[in-house]
């Protein structure tokens, strides 16, 4: 079929190239696929909620039973934004694609019935009428006796009927572990550091090397130090925000907010193909010439950067640091979130940093 020839499928969408000791795909996680690119500013005929609407349209009437019909309709509900798509052109396509999806599907042709378990107790038990399915979404909040310290179970089985049960889970939780690892949803971050080290050439003076700075090594006060943040994003995403928390001890070269800082992107075989527990990217063949402007704010703690719009794939922003005061300190993770939608959100690991007088 043509149109799988052009398809975009992320068969592990939970998990991401530059956290490769983060996350561990869970094999319950449905995947995502679709057609098409973000469709920003004057580039309607990339766009990939409609394109991908009409895709699973034409899926659906000639081969419902398609491997890819569950990845797509995934890819585009994790593409609404509160009750809506990104225009109300995109949102009319979604809603009549996916009146397709449940008429052919018959999800909500007969009753469901489900019950809901916590190490073994009894939470809620439900039945749901076909009347009720578009109202049928409900919050259940387990009791603080019912959990216990380590892992908890939580069951959701179905009772009566045969079609499908969604669900989500939320948990609030305090955490002493040290150091902290990294984790992500959507969105994954990695952030690296860099010793410049000058070297004197006989021809072009001093050299500027990049030598990696690891979890527990020194610098010296004084030295620079380039921190280089890598984020991959799984869809196209607006507004993003992303705080670097600086070691105590360095200090961003950059004096004043709002100078020019751009995310450039990464080409997806040259991911494939080199150490990507490294990342030490520094020749322009390795990006693919797109770049994304980034406001900064040079702030006490940490460095803000603020993204107005990325688009899909895997990305890579650098800044530079002075190490200043001497001692044994820590940099906490980096944090991202998309300023609207606070579930897509990621954080990356800490790292240990000391700094010689």
């Amino acid at each position: 079929m043509n149109l799988e020839n052009g398809v975009k499928i992320d068969s592990q969408p939970d998990t991401s190239i530059v956290q490769q000791d983060g996350q561990i795909s869970d094999p319950s996680v449905i995947g995502t696929a679709h057609w098409g690119e973000d469709g920003v500013y004057w580039r309607w005929s990339d766009g990939g909620v409609e394109a991908t609407s009409f895709a699973l349209r034409a899926l659906l009437a000639i081969d419902p039973q398609n491997r890819l019909v569950e990845p797509v309709t995934n890819w585009l509900i994790k593409n609404r934004r509160g009750a809506q798509w990104n225009n109300t052109r995109d949102t009319a396509m979604v809603v009549l694609t996916l009146n397709d999806y449940l008429r052919t599907s018959k999800e909500i042709a007969s009753s469901v019935g489900y019950e809901l378990l916590v190490n073994g107790n009894p939470v809620a038990r439900k039945t749901v009428s076909p009347d009720e399915a578009l109202g049928a979404p409900s919050q259940f909040e387990v009791s603080r006796e019912l959990l216990r310290d380590g892992a908890n179970e939580i069951t959701i089985r179905r009772t009566n009927g045969s079609g499908p049960v969604y669900f989500s889970a939320q948990a609030k939780y305090f955490s002493l572990q040290e150091p902290l690892t990294p984790a992500g949803n959507e969105i994954f971050v990695r952030r690296q550091y860099f010793k410049l080290v000058n070297h004197p050439t006989l021809l072009k003076g001093f050299v500027s090397e990049r030598v990696p700075l690891n979890d527990g090594e020194t610098v010296k006060s004084g030295e620079r130090v380039e921190a280089v943040i890598t984020v991959e994003a799984k869809n196209n995403y607006e507004y993003l925000l992303f705080e670097d928390l600086k070691p105590a001890g360095l200090e961003a070269v950059q004096i004043r907010s709002g100078e020019n800082l751009y995310a450039r992107q990464l080409k997806s075989g040259v991911l494939n193909s080199k150490n990507a527990t490294l990342m030490n990217y520094t020749s322009s063949s390795d990006f693919t010439g797109e770049s994304r402007w980034v406001y900064q704010e040079l702030r006490d703690r940490k460095v803000a950067l603020f993204i107005d719009h990325l688009p899909e794939g895997v990305w890579q922003i650098s800044y530079e640091l002075r190490a200043e005061s001497p001692g044994a300190f820590h940099a906490l993770p980096v944090l991202g979130q998309a300023m609207y939608v606070p579930e897509i959100r990621t954080n990356g690991s800490e790292v240990r940093i000391k700094v010689a007088d």
